[in-house]
């Protein structure tokens, strides 16, 4: 019987997973004092994981670090947003109008997660955000989904070395076909080349009829689907 507050192997094995994704990597010992287990247990779920690819150990180290699976498994996630089919080409479109980066983001719990971007061709640009999770009231996508649910509107957020130094990112939603906001839409750059005066004048039109758009074609979608 499964004591009361005892975590089960599944549990014990996110737990690592988790450990994992916020170091480098770690040895048997390191892994044992995080997760509060003795080594054995540790030896058996990194032996689960690593068979299924999940975690990868390195020879000359001995420790571990996440696996190449998780590769397949995000491509597999990033698949199953089907809105991303239809904000592709616009994100392109956005993407070389402005010169900066456009990302498109989800809200997960509390967090916003960046989940596919088109990059700049700009020799400098800032590195790729895609995967990476933030507290969603420090972030432009995530202030802009949390407003959204609430109003009808589509809101612009401004970022400014709020939750990097030296970036700058201005965000909105878009919308499905029941009008409800299911991702954000958003340019980041280096904070030299975007200051108050460019956002006003060049960036939050585009952005706004960027993200209008993509909502209607979806909306356009659903309808075609009905009939």
């Amino acid at each position: 019987m499964k004591k009361k507050g005892a975590k089960t192997s599944i549990e014990k094995a996110l737990d690592l997973i988790e450990a994992l994704k916020n170091a480098d990597d770690l040895g048997v010992t390191e892994l044992s004092k995080i997760l509060n287990l003795n080594k054995n247990n540790v030896f058996r779920l990194l032996a689960t994981l690593e068979v299924k690819g999940l975690v990868e150990q390195d020879e000359e180290t001995g420790h571990y670090k996440l696996g190449m699976r998780f590769l397949y498994l995000e491509d597999a996630y990033i698949k199953s947003l089907h809105f991303l089919n239809t904000a592709k080409p616009f994100m392109r479109k956005l993407r070389n109008q402005i010169g900066e980066t456009v990302y498109v983001s989800v809200l997960h719990k509390n967090d916003v997660v960046y989940v596919y971007s088109e990059e700049s061709n700009k020799s400098v640009h800032v590195h790729s955000k895609i995967s990476q999770r933030y507290p969603a009231e420090i972030t432009a996508s995530g202030r802009a989904l949390i407003k959204a649910e609430s109003e009808d509107i589509f809101p612009v957020e401004v970022d400014i070395e709020e939750t990097e130094p030296e970036v700058v990112e201005v965000a909105t939603v878009i919308r499905d076909e029941l009008n409800h906001p299911i991702a954000a839409l958003s340019i980041v750059a280096p904070i030299s080349r975007i200051d108050k005066a460019r956002i006003e004048s060049e960036i939050r039109q585009p952005l706004l009829n960027a993200a209008k758009n993509i909502s209607e074609k979806l909306k356009e979608k659903s309808e075609t689907y009905v009939l």
